[in-house]
């Protein structure tokens, strides 16, 4: 019986490292054509003015807008704690020339564009006379909690759903902190000046859901005064037993214990 459970766990271990190293092999799998030029869930702002632009929206998808500048390439990447760099997954490409016309994935690279994904990061290099242009992308991401690397260097903007807010504490939080807030319409939209590296984190609320907040702390706090004092007399109830059976009872008791 050891012997076929161990003969089991080896043949978990080849598959696991055989799926390992063909991940490997393989690249981490390629993007295909058809991911990339998938239809955006919304249009690119790409008239955006921030070297990297976000929308957030409560399907929980977002939109991303890069300027390219003179960048060669942009790797990227999410990382984890367990399986270290993973590659970041994106679909419905588009790169936009200086002049405003914009391509698909499929056309980026028949153009001498390149999308490659490894094990560890997605590559986007840019072709000689792509410089200026800027690339956009769709992705998973939840606006009461969105995280994004900061891949590339420069001002940043995220832009918030409407009747979504930062405001208060605790239930709202930005990362960096050196950011201001700007109304654009009915929304909100989060700015950095300058962000050179690590993360960028903004957790929101729907201004709605203040009042749920509120209603919960309420029924909380209700319910802590209710417990210390069915505890409390709990505790008298069993000091009285003491005093019928005649044990002694410290009657200066400031904690309220026996």
């Amino acid at each position: 019986m050891n012997r076929r459970f161990a003969l089991a766990v080896a043949a978990v271990a080849l598959l696991a490292v055989s799926a390992g190293c063909l991940g490997y092999a393989t690249g981490g799998g390629e993007v295909t054509n058809e991911t990339l030029d998938a239809e955006p869930p919304r249009e690119y702002e790409f008239d955006t003015d921030h070297d990297a632009a976000f929308t957030l929206s409560t399907d929980a998808r977002y939109t991303a807008v890069y300027a390219v500048g003179d960048r060669e390439e942009i790797r990227l990447y999410e990382q984890t704690p367990y399986a270290g760099d993973q590659p970041l997954e994106f679909e419905a490409f588009r790169y936009q020339y200086p002049d405003g016309e914009v391509i698909t994935g499929s056309e980026f690279r028949a153009r001498g564009g390149e999308i490659e994904r490894t094990t560890d990061e997605t590559w986007i290099r840019f072709a000689d006379d792509m410089a200026g242009g800027k690339a956009a992308f769709s992705g998973a991401g939840s606006p009461r909690r969105f995280t994004m690397r900061a891949y590339v260097e420069g001002s940043y903007a995220v832009t918030l759903p409407p009747q979504f807010s930062t405001e208060v504490p605790i239930v709202g939080h930005v990362s960096p902190r050196d950011h201001a807030v700007e109304t654009v319409g009915d929304r909100d939209r989060i700015v950095w000046d300058e962000v050179t590296g690590g993360s960028i984190v903004v957790q929101s609320y729907r201004e709605g859901d203040l009042v749920v907040f509120g209603v919960i702390l309420v029924i909380a706090a209700i319910a802590a005064v209710i417990g210390t004092v069915y505890f409390r007399r709990q505790l008298e109830a069993l000091r009285e037993r003491r005093r019928d059976l005649g044990l002694s009872v410290n009657e200066d008791d400031d904690d309220g214990w026996l």
